[in-house]
């Protein structure tokens, strides 16, 4: 079966390559997460078994939600700032929960930042083909067009 050589296979690399980077950041995500939870609970500190189930919970979530993410939402983004803006948007939530001292804001800060830096980027990368685009100047004529449109604009 060859898959690098069928017309949808740079698509399906494209995608299986969205899984995994969202595994793996995931997981680092967890890794980070649960230290932080650990600090900001003051907790006593995570075992091997704590950061290996937060690893492996957080890079399956995240290699569900990533390829959706990305190829539903944020199409227009540059696939490497997909990964690294929402994870950093992310980890700063968890940080500014630590450095406000406050434990319950672990659970609701981290995942604002993700919201965050995805609403970020779909603002910083809007579809021109959407239906929340802005419209064109009413100076510029419209291609593809029928003619009639074009004398009303």
């Amino acid at each position: 079966m060859r898959i690098f050589g069928h017309p949808l296979g740079t698509r399906r690399f494209l995608q299986l390559g969205s899984v995994l980077v969202g595994a793996v950041t995931g997981a680092v995500f967890g890794l980070v997460l649960t230290r932080l939870g650990k600090v900001a609970t003051g907790a006593p500190p995570a075992t091997l078994a704590n950061y290996l189930w937060n690893a492996a919970v957080f890079a399956a979530i995240a290699a569900v939600v990533s390829p959706v993410v990305t190829w539903s939402g944020l199409r227009r983004v540059p696939l490497w700032r997909t990964v690294v803006e929402p994870l950093a948007a992310a980890v700063a939530g968890g940080c500014g929960a630590v450095i406000l001292g406050v434990p319950v804001l672990i659970l609701i800060l981290p995942p604002l930042g993700l919201a965050l830096g995805f609403a970020n980027l779909r603002r910083r990368y809007p579809d021109p083909f959407s239906a929340h685009a802005l419209p064109a100047s009413l100076d510029t004529p419209r291609v593809g067009a029928p003619e009639r449109l074009r004398s009303e604009s």
